[in-house]
Parts: C-alpha cells; structure tokens; sequence
C-alpha cells in the first residue's frame, strides 16, 4: 500500500507537494505551466496536474491562456487574515516611523509569532544611497540578522532550541557565525552590550543594528533594526545605534516594562 506520509519526517505529501507547487507558481510571476512545475519540483506530470486542479477548484490559483498558472483571489483573503493576525500594535508602528525620521536609515520591527522572529513592518530610509525595505513575513535564519540575535540575547538559553533551526548553522556570507558556540559567545557579547551587530553576516555590504523590544515581565518580544551600508555604518553606527536603543526603549515601556533599558545582561 502506497503511503501517505514521509516515514523520516510525518508530512503529509500530498499537502506537501500541493504548497511547493503553489510557492513555486507565486515565484514565476504568472509564467508557470504544468511542465515547468513538474520538472523544477520533480513532481510526476499527472500528480502536478491533479494537485492544479485541486488549487484551481479552491481558488488559490487560476489558469490563464497558453495553459500558465497565477496566483487566484483566495490567497488574498489569507493575506487579509494574516495582516490581521500580524499586526504589530500601533505605538511600535508609530515608533518605528519616528526612527526612520530621526536616523534616515531604512528600519525595520521582527516580532515573535510562535517559533519564528518575522519582520512584520518595514520602511526605506531617505538618503540618497540606502538599503531597500526588508521583506514582510521573513523569519529565517535569525543566527545571521541582527534583529533576530538581539532577541536571541535575551531569552532564556533553554529557549533557543525554539527559534535556531537544528544542524548548522546556514552560511549566508563569509562573515556568517555559523558555529553554535561561537554564536552562544556573540549572543552574551550582545547582551552586555545591549545592541547587536550584523556586519555583512546576512548580505554582503549590508550592516544592520538591531535592538530588542521586552514586555512587562522583561521577556523580548521583538527587535527593532536599521540597515545601513556597510561603509556608512563604519562611521554613523554609534549615532544610528543611539537612536536605534531609544526607539526600542520605548516601545518597549509601551508594552509595559519598567525595568533599566538595555536590560542588564
């Protein structure tokens, strides 16, 4: 009898394979066609051809001439759902406008949504070079952004297990901490600094400064960031950095922490 389920890892295939096909439809831009689809994710040409049909009769998908697939209306009614399950309360939203104002820099807010620290709000910076705006809804590889070490820095160690994936660490570039026990040490440098750094370890030329957001019982639960280029940091961070710890101070006492911001490591 044919199974159902991975033995090694519990999914469920047909669900499975159905996502991988809708995510990879959302990558092509409208340019997908069953063979295609079949060929990149390995999937047999007469299961793609079900699971489509499936997606279609839903309305996650729709098929257009020339027999490509896009994106159908249904995925817009989760994306309105997500949004409101999502949404950072107002006043972080407000600060995090206030420190795009005061440092220019392109700026961003990760707040934890179960085992993930995702970016739930973004703005670009003003200056003339800068950082484009950070992709909403990206939680992976927290080891490498300076959002998600900032709030790794602060959580209770027996926790980390929760938000850091199992293995290796994922190179992301030649900066990248990948070392567990060299992260451990980064993370207890972070909270006696209470700032975190992320020079070039996510993206090449890229610096990020993140700083953690605490609710009323001192736990982190979130960060705020800025991204900046990596030649303007060497020279602006202390300043940026400033900011970046006021900002996250007070949104801090928003969610009603009272305790000394940075929190003593």
């Amino acid at each position: 009898m044919a199974k159902t389920e991975s033995e090694n890892s519990g999914l469920l295939l047909t669900l499975d394979r159905g996502i991988r096909v809708l995510e990879e439809i959302a990558h092509s831009d409208g340019r997908a066609t069953a063979k295609t689809l079949s060929a990149s994710l390995g999937i047999n040409l007469g299961t793609t051809y079900q699971l489509l049909r499936t997606l279609q009769a839903n309305g996650y998908i729709n098929r257009r001439a020339g027999g490509r697939y896009q994106l159908g209306a249904r995925i817009g009614f989760l994306i309105d759902h997500y949004k409101l399950q999502t949404a950072p309360p107002q006043s972080i939203l407000d600060t995090l406008h206030e420190l795009r104002e005061a440092t220019e820099e392109t700026v961003y807010v990760s707040l934890a949504q179960g085992t993930d620290i995702t970016i739930v709000a973004s703005l670009e910076g003003t200056q003339r070079i800068r950082v484009g705006k950070s992709t909403i809804g990206y939680s992976a590889h927290p080891h490498a952004r300076a959002s998600g070490k900032a709030f790794l820095a602060f959580c209770e160690e027996r926790d980390l297990a929760l938000y850091l994936p199992e293995g290796d660490l994922e190179r992301m570039t030649p900066n990248t901490i990948t070392d567990r026990d060299e992260l451990i040490a980064e993370l207890v440098t972070i909270r006696d600094r209470g700032v975190a750094y992320d020079q070039e370890e996510f993206d090449e030329g890229i610096a990020c400064i993140g700083a953690v957001i605490l609710d009323e019982d001192g736990k982190p639960v979130g960060a705020y960031a800025a991204s900046l280029p990596n030649e303007r940091f060497l020279t602006q961070h202390e300043s940026v950095t400033t900011e970046l710890l006021k900002a996250a101070e007070t949104a801090s006492r928003s969610m009603g922490y009272i305790g000394p911001y940075p929190p003593h490591g």
